[in-house]
């Protein structure tokens, strides 16, 4: 098997990425639970859950490569 671990540098990025997809999905939700227009707030909700679910997805990401690599030690 190859080493999967991820550098510092990559480390770091996908951190960003965590941050700023969970503070895109945080704004989306207030804001369309604010909002009085039915079509725009659907439209925040659809922005919401696509950020939710990039942020899950890197989580997941994250989790399977630790696990990988606590395996291979």
């Amino acid at each position: 098997m190859q080493n999967q671990s991820l550098s510092t540098k990559d480390a770091l990025y996908i951190e960003d990425m965590l941050a700023w997809n969970l503070l895109a999905a945080k704004k989306s939700h207030f804001a369309a639970s604010n909002c009085q227009q039915p079509a725009l707030k659907a439209q925040l909700e659809e922005c919401c859950n696509m950020h939710r679910k990039h942020y899950e997805t890197l989580t997941n990401f994250l989790s399977t490569t630790s696990q990988t690599s606590a395996g291979m030690q």
